[in-house]
C-alpha cells in the first residue's frame, strides 16, 4: 500500500488551499446585500441634505423679499395703503405680486391693550402724528413657507 506524503513546499493546510480558489455564492450574496444597505443609507442622507439645502435657499429668498419690502415701506411717505411698495419687493425678486400682503392698523389709544390698534381704512387722511402698525406677510412661490414682519411707522421725528 502506498501512502501519500505531503508536499514539503506547501505549508498551508488543505482547507486553506480550497478556500483560496474563490468565493462561494452565499458570501457573494451577503457582500451584495451589505453594499446595497450601505448605498441605501448614503442615498437617503444625500436626499435629506439636498432637501435641507433647498428649504434653506427658499427661506433665504423669502427673507430677502420680506426685508426689501420692509425697507421700501419704511422709506415711503406715510400713507393708508403700502401694497404697491410691498408688491415691488416681490416683483424685484421675480415673484408674483400676489405672494405679499400688508395690513395697516392705526393707534387709536395708548393703554397697552390689543384693542389700541384698529384697522386703517382707505382712503383716509393720514396725519404726520398718526402711528401705524404694519404687518408685512410674504409667502414663497411654492406656498410652503410664510413669514411675517411687524413694524411701527410714523412721520414724527
Amino acid at each position: 500500500m502506498h501512502t501519500m506524503t505531503p508536499d514539503p513546499t506547501d505549508a498551508s493546510p488543505p482547507d486553506t488551499r480550497r478556500r483560496d480558489a474563490g468565493v462561494t455564492l452565499p458570501e457573494l450574496i451577503v457582500a451584495i446585500v451589505l453594499m446595497g444597505v450601505l448605498l441605501g443609507a448614503v442615498l437617503t442622507a444625500v436626499q435629506a441634505s439636498v432637501r435641507a439645502s433647498s428649504v434653506a435657499f427658499e427661506s433665504a429668498q423669502l427673507e430677502t423679499v420680506l426685508l426689501n419690502a420692509s425697507d421700501r415701506v419704511a422709506r415711503a411717505p406715510q400713507l393708508c395703503d403700502y401694497e404697491a411698495y410691498v408688491d415691488a419687493a416681490a416683483l424685484a425678486e421675480g415673484w408674483s405680486a400676489d405672494r405679499t400682503s400688508v395690513d395697516v392698523e392705526l393707534l387709536v389709544a395708548n393703554t397697552g391693550d390689543a384693542s389700541d390698534w384698529q384697522p386703517q381704512a382707505c382712503p383716509a387722511d393720514v396725519s404726520p402724528f398718526d402711528v401705524q402698525r404694519l404687518t408685512v406677510t410674504v409667502t414663497n412661490p411654492a406656498g410652503t413657507i410664510t413669514r411675517s414682519m411687524t413694524m411701527v411707522k410714523s412721520d414724527v421725528n
